[in-house]
């Protein structure tokens, strides 16, 4: 009798081609065929510079059996609680072939910096069941954005469990945060988001900063080593994003929420403007023949990529993939201002794929 495996023709790779050689980083990259595998037929580049052939994807999962999609679906299913037997029975039922528990496990442990919810797993399982660890909404802003948030790990948090640095003198800010997190489904103002009459966070400019005091510092950590891991794996564009937070939120120990949505109104923002010397937004008038009449009142409105605590504090991710050009010092100094707003303290970063690193920045 047949195999499945012989029965069912390899899919074709979701990878998308990369933009640069691995080798010389040389962007003189022609297609060369296609190499088939197992159970994916992948597409081969040869790059024109230094005349290396090589398959797309990431370095680590390169010459596996087993597609990318399906190992970080593995991943990301074992630590939302399913025990490694539920877990292979759901891939082999899904993609049409055996994915053993003994692989599974392998692939956990080749990967350890970037499941670091592995060592949280068993608390989490005490307290929620697979399918209710992950709280989802969908936001109907501007655009959809999924808002989603961990509730283990926020009740680790409240616990004191989730970060050794946290002291007990910032604790009530950590558990306020939490609570804050939880509400955001019942009490974030969708109409405000919904306004043409606000800012976008991302379209502030950066009057309100001096550059030239920025401390801006590189580093590589599990943020983009997972998005180094996950983009290249992505076709479309449009899912690159929603990927990546999805993986992180399930399995990072450091990510609490995705999505999140951030609002100023005007008493934010005069309080803050008051309290740092600053003009975050001007002022408008509302009938410039008329003074006297007072202005518009002023509301700013957001999305944070990624909520993440570790370290002792709230750290501000954003994904950027054109950040080498595009420096979001602006957005992200609103996003730290607007959780210094609720007492909270935090560090804001932004990352990208392209070239691996964090940049964060020091006020």
């Amino acid at each position: 009798m047949a195999s499945d495996h012989a029965r069912q023709p390899p899919t074709r790779s979701g990878i998308k081609a990369p933009e640069r050689c691995p080798h010389c980083n040389s962007t003189r990259l022609i297609k060369k065929g296609s190499r088939t595998k197992k159970l994916e037929a992948v597409a081969m580049m040869k790059c024109k510079a230094c005349g290396r052939t090589f398959t797309p994807g990431p370095r680590a999962l390169r010459n596996k059996t087993y597609p990318l999609t399906e190992i970080l679906e593995a991943i990301t299913t074992y630590n939302r609680g399913f025990s490694l037997a539920e877990t292979s029975a759901q891939l082999s039922s899904r993609y049409g072939h055996k994915v053993s528990a003994a692989t599974i496990s392998r692939w956990l442990g080749q990967h350890p910096s970037l499941t670091t919810y592995s060592r949280l797993r068993s608390a989490g399982k005490r307290l929620y069941s697979p399918r209710q660890l992950i709280r989802t909404n969908k936001l109907y802003h501007r655009q959809v954005y999924e808002f989603a948030y961990h509730r283990a790990k926020l009740d680790l948090l409240r616990k004191g469990m989730l970060d050794p640095f946290i002291h007990r003198s910032s604790s009530d800010s950590f558990q306020k945060f939490a609570d804050f997190i939880e509400s955001i489904p019942s009490s974030c103002p969708h109409t405000l988001f919904k306004s043409e009459d606000g800012v976008r966070g991302s379209q502030l400019g950066n009057t309100f900063i001096d550059i030239a005091s920025l401390e801006v510092i590189e580093r590589q950590n599990a943020a983009t080593e997972t998005a180094a891991l996950i983009i290249p794996g992505v076709g479309s564009n449009h899912e690159r994003h929603s990927r990546l937070q999805r993986f992180m939120l399930a399995n990072d120990a450091a990510t609490i929420a995705v999505e999140v949505p951030i609002w100023l109104r005007e008493v934010d923002i005069a309080a803050l403007e008051a309290e740092h010397g600053i003009v975050l937004v001007p002022r408008q008038l509302r009938d410039p023949g008329h003074p006297a009449g007072g202005h518009v009142p002023r509301q700013v409105t957001g999305h944070i990529d990624f909520l993440q605590v570790r370290n002792g504090c709230l750290h501000i991710l954003d994904y950027k993939p054109g950040a080498r050009t595009n420096q979001p010092f602006a957005q992200l100094t609103l996003y730290a201002l607007a959780s210094h707003r609720r007492r909270r303290p935090q560090r804001p970063a932004w990352f990208w794929c392209s070239h691996p690193w964090v940049h964060s920045f020091k006020r």
